[in-house]
């Protein structure tokens, strides 16, 4: 009996002397928020792009996680170095260091300076690694709303799919993400990749995830690079095991499109911090209304008449629409997009349930005059009473 008590003390000793030195670990039982960014790059050792950036924000007291998308286009200046967008930051520190672990932490440190804000850890994927780790989760199921084909023989890249719900292995994972066609290509992609982020955090909840632990850390460390040790990937796991969904709040990095460049608007930004850290924005003008709940409707979908439907049914349930309309005579949304305009995610969530819309993030602009702005798209069939 002395001999198992020797055994247990000395194994709680371990764990505590782990926990402390592992500071993502540590800060998770302190309740201290853990910022970090997931690096996607391509696999051309002679030139590796950053082809995705994502922004983590986790708050372990609230079990609250805000997802940032980094348009891969993002307009950086650095003195002395001939670059413009911040998805070419690694393959010119990649190249320069022949070192993956410096080029993403290049990106870290551009990105910290774009948002204000210490980003400690970092973790970045190629497409062989993404592959694997999506394989030895079990795959991601995911409902694909609209066809999907691509060919591109140059590039070696087929894309093919079709509605309805698939269960994807690591292969026809990397071919949904990577997805990109259309006048709405690039928010498309974001949507979808945020959507796919979204499902394998639920993924991360199922015991046999766990179990398998060993061999995700293997694989982990065999394809990604990162300074997040052993022990704190062990955490995270256990973290999300009892994880809720609903406490995910997807956003991108505000600004406006200029030739070939996202042109950051720092003024947005910091509001889209201050939602991160806060969990609301401060000194936001609000409208009177006889709703709790004002929206604006505009329709992408390619069929006429539709947001007239979905503006009389949002009425009819005590909603007030303010305004409706055709969103682009020359864009056409994949998915129906429905947007938190005041930083108050559960309203956008509201109206989203009401009209069975599945995608929902966080863009703050008071000068609408709206709490949620709903953009139709092309899976209208798939929305409440609008058959």
């Amino acid at each position: 009996m002395k001999k198992y008590v020797i055994i247990f003390s000395l194994i709680f000793i371990i764990a505590v002397f782990l926990t402390v030195v592992n500071t993502l670990t540590y800060n998770i039982i302190l309740g201290k928020r853990i910022n970090g960014i997931l690096i996607g790059t391509d696999s051309v050792e002679t030139a590796v792009h950053s082809d995705t950036i994502i922004f983590f924000s986790y708050n372990p007291k609230q079990r609250f996680l805000d997802i940032i998308s980094i348009p891969r286009d993002t307009k950086i200046s650095i003195d002395g170095i001939a670059i413009r967008k911040i998805n070419q930051l690694y393959a010119y520190t990649h190249k320069k260091t022949k070192n993956h672990n410096a080029a993403a932490d290049s990106v870290r440190n551009e990105l910290q300076d774009i948002l204000g804000l210490d980003i400690p850890y970092y973790a970045q994927v190629d497409y062989d690694g993404f592959r694997s780790l999506i394989n030895i989760l079990g795959g991601i199921k995911m409902r694909i709303d609209q066809r999907m084909d691509y060919d591109d023989n140059w590039g070696n890249l087929h894309i093919h799919f079709s509605t309805g719900i698939h269960h994807l292995n690591g292969q026809k994972a990397l071919e949904y993400v990577r997805y990109r066609t259309g006048d709405r290509a690039d928010l498309d992609r974001v949507l979808r990749q945020q959507s796919f982020m979204r499902e394998v955090v639920n993924k991360l909840k199922e015991p046999k995830v766990v179990l398998g632990f060993p061999k995700i850390v293997k694989t982990f460390y065999n394809n990604i690079h990162t300074n997040i040790s052993v022990w704190d990937m062990l955490s995270i796991i256990y973290e999300f095991k009892n994880f809720n969904i609903s406490n995910i709040r997807l956003q991108s990095i505000a600004g406006k499109p200029s030739r070939g460049l996202w042109i950051p608007d720092f003024h947005a930004i910091q509001r889209t911090v201050e939602l991160v850290l806060n969990g609301h924005v401060t000194n936001l003008e609000r409208f009177s209304s006889y709703s709790n709940i004002v929206v604006e409707i505009f329709n992408a979908s390619g069929k006429s008449g539709l947001a007239g439907k979905i503006r009389r049914k949002l009425i009819k349930n005590h909603f007030d629409v303010i305004k409706i309309g055709t969103y682009d005579n020359n864009s056409k949304y994949e998915k129906t997009l429905v947007i938190d305009r005041m930083g108050q995610l559960d309203k956008a969530r509201e109206i989203a349930n009401e009209i069975g819309a599945k995608e929902v993030i966080t863009k703050i602009d008071e000068s609408r005059g709206v709490d949620v702005t709903i953009i139709l798209g092309r899976d209208w069939q798939g929305l409440n009473e609008v058959k």
